[in-house]
Order: C-alpha cells, then sequence, then structure tokens
C-alpha cells in the first residue's frame, strides 16, 4: 500500500515538474509567469520527489527506485506534450518508448 501511495506522489511530482519545466513554452498565462511557477512549484516538486523516494526505498534498493520513477517521467511527458503543445504522440518512437517503460516499471516491481 505504502509504494503504490509512493507510487502516486511520484506522478504528481513528474506532473508538477512538467508544467514547472516547460511552463515557458505553454502559453499564457503560464508563459508570462513562468519564474514564479518555477519558485512556486520548486519545493513542492522536490517534497513529493523526496518523500516518495523515502516510503519506496522500503520496498526496493535505489537503483529500482530511479528506473521507475524515469518511466513515470516519460509516461507523464507523453499525454501532457500532446495536449498542451500538439506534438505528435503515436509515432513508431514514442509508441515503442512507452512500451519500454511499462517494461521497466513491470521488471522493477515483479521481478526479485
Amino acid at each position: 500500500m505504502r509504494a503504490l501511495f509512493a507510487i502516486i506522489l511520484f506522478t504528481a511530482a513528474q506532473i508538477l515538474a512538467w508544467f514547472q519545466s516547460n511552463s515557458g513554452i505553454i502559453g499564457e498565462p503560464f508563459k508570462s509567469n513562468y519564474v514564479l511557477i518555477a519558485l512556486i512549484f520548486g519545493p513542492i516538486v522536490s517534497l513529493l520527489f523526496a518523500h516518495a523516494t523515502i516510503m519506496l526505498y522500503e520496498s526496493m534498493p535505489l537503483w529500482s527506485i530511479r528506473f521507475v520513477t524515469f518511466a513515470i517521467g516519460y509516461l507523464i511527458f507523453i499525454p501532457l506534450t500532446w495536449y498542451f503543445l500538439g506534438e505528435e504522440v503515436f509515432t513508431l518512437k514514442n509508441i515503442l518508448s512507452f512500451l519500454l517503460c511499462c517494461a521497466l516499471i513491470s521488471i522493477q516491481f515483479f521481478m526479485k
């Protein structure tokens, strides 16, 4: 249960991190307030990542946590970039990367 909550925290952190790092190119009102967004979201994102890492470390090694957070970040990046920036989602490269991220997460959780 704690691992699931940690994954939810990582997902929230990745979503906020996406807005924080891409706010300067999304459009108004984000574009004109990207510094404020970075200042507000920065501490929140850091705390979410730190707390989720501590929670997940109880059930898996740090290397596994790194791979899981990378994969979650990529899975978050795809729909947000498509929706807010209009970039193509269904390219062969994105589909294969999505499948690899799913495999990466599955390996970290289900292989011992």
